[in-house]
């Protein structure tokens, strides 16, 4: 062995720790040297291990202050949205608390009013006899001979006449119903459920309209020259005469009771109205009680009125543009009818007008 390798057994002696006997006991120098390289390695692992040991858990506990960080501002987040919905509520409920005290939802009680009337209607039959076709066919019978008085005429049509003259007086209220139109116009709903207040009008028309007519044209007379003028004038008198029934009747249909009027007398309670209301009501007196509860309201209606919310008064601009639109269409329906009278007045005017130019 040269003095290099001894120096260097030495020194691998001296740094693995072997004692120096011991060293000498191995005999072999290699032997020494792979203890001393074994130690060495099993030193190094061991604190390797123990390093990489404290890494760890100086990385775990980074983990866990971390995470428990992470933690700290996920609950303060939550906490702050919390807080934030909260007072979102709180001011989301102050506000509808605001506006229900102001009235905003309150509901108008004239619209309900109206909902009332709807649903009073609802279900109702129409009425059994309509006023105007009930008495139309009355009048149209008298006129073109139906009723057995025209068929006798003279003396027996004037006989016939005064004894229904006094059997129909005070009839509707009116002391002579044949002759005083206040039995349909005096009242905005009109008697005319009663069979007898319509026979009574009937004959008032018929006095308005033709009075006495005369009696039908037999067949034989109708087969002569003279006989068929006769019935050719007589037709356009009958058209004449249907044209006046005809402006007539819109005035009866709408004075026709045809409604229950509970839920109308509540609206006229409200407004200074006095006309009576009967059990049932017509159109005109619906419409008029629904038009004096804006045009004449009480005290305490005004001031309710006043009180009213945007959203009730434009329901309430709803309910007269509505009122405005049906009275409109009445007044268009009854200038058609009053133009094909005013037509049949001008023909009556211009009768006899007409000669043959003489010859030159």
């Amino acid at each position: 062995m040269t003095r290099v390798s001894a120096v260097f057994l030495i020194g691998a002696v001296v740094a693995s720790g072997i004692p120096d006997g011991e060293a000498l006991a191995l005999g072999c120098p290699c032997g020494v040297v792979g203890a001393a390289h074994a130690r060495t390695r099993d030193h190094v692992s061991s604190e390797t291990t123990e390093a990489a040991q404290d890494i760890i858990r100086a990385l775990r506990e980074q983990t866990r202050q971390t995470s428990s960080h992470i933690d700290r501002q996920v609950e303060a987040a939550r906490r702050i949205a919390d807080g934030s919905a909260q007072n979102d509520a709180m001011r989301m409920r102050d506000g509808f608390r605001a506006a229900a005290e102001s009235g905003r939802f309150d509901p108008n009680p004239d619209y309900c009013l109206l909902i009332d009337m709807a649903e009073e209607s609802l279900g109702v039959p129409p009425p059994d006899i309509l006023a105007a076709t009930a008495v139309a066919d009355d009048v149209t019978a008298w006129t073109l001979g139906g009723d057995p008085a025209v068929r006798a005429n003279g003396v027996r049509m004037a006989v016939y006449l005064e004894a229904e003259h006094q059997a129909l007086a005070g009839i509707g209220g009116v002391a002579d119903p044949t002759t005083d139109w206040t039995v349909v116009s005096g009242t905005p709903t009109a008697p005319l459920a009663d069979a007898a207040v319509r026979k009574a009008v009937a004959r008032l028309i018929a006095n308005t309209i033709t009075p006495f007519p005369p009696a039908p044209l037999s067949a034989e007379a109708q087969e002569t020259p003279a006989g068929l003028s006769e019935a050719a004038i007589r037709r356009a008198a009958d058209a004449r005469d249907q044209a006046a029934m005809n402006a007539i009747a819109p005035a009866l249909d709408l004075a026709t009771p045809d409604e229950p009027s509970a839920a109308y007398r509540a609206l006229a309670n409200r407004a200074r109205y006095r006309e009576a209301i009967p059990e049932q009501i017509s159109e005109l007196q619906r419409l008029d009680i629904r038009t004096m509860a804006y045009f004449a309201p009480r005290t305490e209606a005004l001031e309710m009125r006043h009180g009213k919310t945007e959203q009730a008064l434009l329901q309430d601009l709803i309910d007269v543009a509505s009122l405005q639109a049906r009275i409109d269409y009445l007044r268009l329906n009854q200038d058609m009818r009053t133009a094909i009278l005013l037509a049949a007045m001008l023909g009556i005017m211009t009768d006899g007008a007409r000669t043959d130019l003489p010859p030159r």
